[in-house]
């Protein structure tokens, strides 16, 4: 059982409310709260004070599977600005310690998450300091530092090509044909570096092994590239017929159309992703929505989209607090001050 649903086991079986089980532990209700949607965890210190309130040892109480602990880790990545140190070195030696057997992929995997976590929240406050060098005397090298925090378009594409990944996809591939999504990668790498006549290459090996919309994907940024507008055409075609209810091909689309700048499709496609996702669904579609809207300047239709997603995580996800609702809550609130 996980951490946060045993305490609420123990709790409601107490008949307490958080507010109740908080003010015992001298913490806030929203901690408590935090805790029984497995967003945070009891600090080690409180561990004895919970064990001894509700009667049960402190094994009992938090004795958790692999499978919880892997779960708890990833709750914390998605729900969290940047972790400490002390705290990435501790998640960090949990899950060496689970790096045998059958479990070794995900715990590599979420190693990876953590530390792409890491740099992604790090970027983020380099882009503000560079964001206030500008503001006090511009100047490109500010500039340079504010590109690289926002991932900004290359000044260069050989400089900044993708030459090793790319290299690395096509000798993983060489030992695993037939891996769909390593093939989507290295197309989508050889796109972005220009290396169109490869790029169509593996396209035509990816429509061989992947039976989704992905192999029509490549083969309208294939065209589009080459100025085939004939066969780009009718590969937004078939996508649109084939998979309209197919979320994923449905962001693809969305993603095409916003390249030509038929935003209003965009956001068609968008929320019609949403709708035809299974609960619980993803609120990156209707955030990318949101944004669009924005540009559109229509700030009202971005607040209500913002809004549903907020809805979504709540409803769907049990989630009402931590990063992922603080940065909607940011969003809207700026919105707000724009109207």
């Amino acid at each position: 059982m996980k951490v946060g649903n045993r305490i609420k086991e123990l709790r409601t079986k107490r008949g307490l409310t958080q507010e109740a089980l908080a003010s015992a532990l001298g913490v806030t209700a929203q901690t408590v709260s935090k805790w029984e949607c497995e967003i945070n965890f009891p600090d080690v210190s409180l561990l004895p004070d919970i064990s001894v309130f509700f009667g049960v040892s402190i094994d009992s109480l938090f004795s958790m599977t692999r499978s919880d602990k892997f779960e708890r880790i990833e709750n914390r990545i998605a729900q969290s600005g940047l972790i400490s140190d002390d705290e990435v070195k501790q998640i960090e030696s949990v899950l060496r310690d689970d790096t045998d057997g059958a479990d070794r992929h995900e715990a590599l995997t979420l190693l990876s998450k953590l530390y792409n976590h890491q740099a992604e929240m790090s970027r983020a406050i380099a882009g503000r300091y560079a964001e206030e060098a500008l503001e006090e005397g511009g100047g490109a090298p500010a500039l340079t530092e504010l590109s690289r925090s926002r991932l900004g378009a290359p000044e260069s594409v050989i400089k900044n090509s993708h030459r090793e990944l790319i290299s690395y996809l096509k000798g993983y591939l060489g030992r695993n044909p037939d891996d769909a999504d390593a093939t989507a990668a290295l197309i989508d790498n050889l796109l972005a570096d220009c290396r169109v006549d490869e790029a169509n290459m593996w396209t035509d090996h990816l429509s061989k092994i992947d039976g989704t919309y992905r192999p029509l994907r490549y083969k309208y940024a294939v065209a589009e590239r080459l100025g085939i507008e004939e066969t780009s055409e009718a590969a937004v075609a078939v996508l649109s017929a084939a998979y309209s209810e197919d979320p994923e091909a449905l962001v693809t689309l969305a993603d095409i159309h916003f390249k030509r700048g038929d935003y209003e499709k965009a956001i068609g496609c968008l929320l019609k992703a949403t709708e035809h996702s299974p609960a619980p669904k993803s609120v990156e579609p209707t955030l990318a929505a949101a944004h669009i809207a924005e540009l559109l300047g229509n700030l009202d239709d971005a607040t209500v989209m913002l809004r549903e997603a907020q809805r979504i995580l709540r409803d769907e996800w049990g989630i009402v607090s931590g990063e992922s609702v603080d940065s909607i809550r940011r969003e809207i609130k700026r919105l707000s001050v724009e109207l």
